[in-house]
């Protein structure tokens, strides 16, 4: 039977080897999309003769599982049963693929799926956005350009300890000039505030950019299968350019060696930020499912 524990900080290292061996590109199978969004998300985790079950509350309350990583499909999908059988759960599969939800349809062809735009992820080729070649990203040009006519001083440097306690100044800067609280947005100010506090907890490599001296904008990502996924992204708006440099500084810098891709993760539902997100032209969009048996 799957004993299924609390998500902790502590987690990350154990759970860093199973995630980095899944052929997933979504956001949410990476040590930022689980370890972040726990206390949000109740999220659980069990391990079974190697294999990495998952398990986290949809808004509403409901639970559900993700698609078990370490053994194919076939090979766990009946530990899931015993477990909802036994805890008179009805199981539910979440942040499902295109390609997962097949295979489980292929067990349980009687299953209801449901799909949410507002959860897909934007992916994009890396060296598209570390170059902004093309007619297509003229616009990104444009903004990069302007930024460097604007702005005579200006560099990037990488987050670490020298420089910690500035971002974390600017972090709160930046939320008080862009106050939400929504469900959303209060898990990720909190889970970004965590981060800034256990960089070595969870393995993120980032950059901050000065202008003048003083920091504008900081980004933070980690690398799983063949990509870079930005999870943390802020910056000046009232900076000319200052997004799109951000944005190709994390695939020139970061997308590099076996990293082909970059997912900039989803736009919850912000109209604002879908049209951003659609304007820097994604490869394809990480479609996620939601499969009741």
């Amino acid at each position: 039977m799957l004993e299924f524990k609390n998500v902790t900080l502590e987690s990350a290292e154990i759970l860093r080897p199973y995630l980095e061996s899944s052929i997933n590109r979504l956001c949410d199978f990476s040590v930022g999309g689980i370890v972040m969004w726990r206390n949000a998300l109740h999220t659980q985790y069990a391990l079974h003769d190697g294999v990495l079950y998952i398990k986290f509350n949809l808004q509403g309350g409901r639970t559900a599982f993700t698609v078990p990583l370490g053994k194919p499909f076939r090979e766990t999908y009946k530990n899931l049963v015993e477990y909802c059988n036994s805890n008179w759960e009805k199981l539910v599969f979440a942040i499902v693929s295109a390609d997962e939800k097949d295979e489980i349809l292929n067990f349980f062809p009687e299953a209801e799926v449901s799909y949410e735009r507002d959860y897909s992820d934007y992916i994009y080729v890396g060296e598209n956005l570390a170059t902004f070649k093309g007619k297509k990203y003229s616009g990104q040009r444009n903004h990069v350009n302007r930024f460097m006519r604007e702005n005579d001083t200006w560099n990037f440097e990488e987050v670490s300890e020298a420089n910690i306690h500035e971002i974390k100044a600017y972090f709160e800067k930046y939320n008080r000039e862009n106050e939400k609280e929504s469900f959303t947005a209060v898990a990720e100010r909190n889970g970004v505030r965590e981060v800034l506090d256990n960089l070595g907890a969870y393995g993120f490599k980032g950059e901050a950019l000065r202008v003048n001296g003083e920091i504008i904008g900081f980004f933070l990502c980690e690398a799983i299968y063949d990509t870079l996924i930005v999870h943390v992204e802020k910056c000046e708006r009232g900076v000319n350019g200052a997004y799109q440099m951000l944005a190709r500084e994390e695939a020139a810098k970061y997308c590099v060696g076996g990293l082909k891709y970059v997912n900039r993760e989803d736009d919850s539902g912000d109209e604002g930020l879908r049209k951003s997100k659609l304007s820097y032209h994604p490869a394809f969009m990480g479609d996620k499912y939601t499969v009741t048996v």
